[in-house]
């Protein structure tokens, strides 16, 4: 089993998905301001420039990197 991942693993331009949901690549934005706080914006590989996915410091443990 992989650890989980941390803010200091996210790198902007990687592909990440979730780990339950082998469908949809997302695309890392970066830990940005939006409205309430800061959050890991992602978009979808086939919507660019849309952030389709924003989540927590905590929520990072979900996802996994991928190729």
């Amino acid at each position: 089993m992989t650890q989980p991942l941390t803010k200091a693993d996210m790198v902007k331009g990687r592909h990440y998905r979730w780990k339950h949901d082998a469908v949809n690549t997302m695309v890392y934005m970066g830990h940005n301001w939006s409205g309430n706080g800061y959050w890991h914006q992602f978009e979808r590989i086939s919507q660019p420039g849309v952030i389709w996915c924003e989540i927590t410091s905590r929520e990072l443990e979900m996802i996994e990197e991928t190729a």
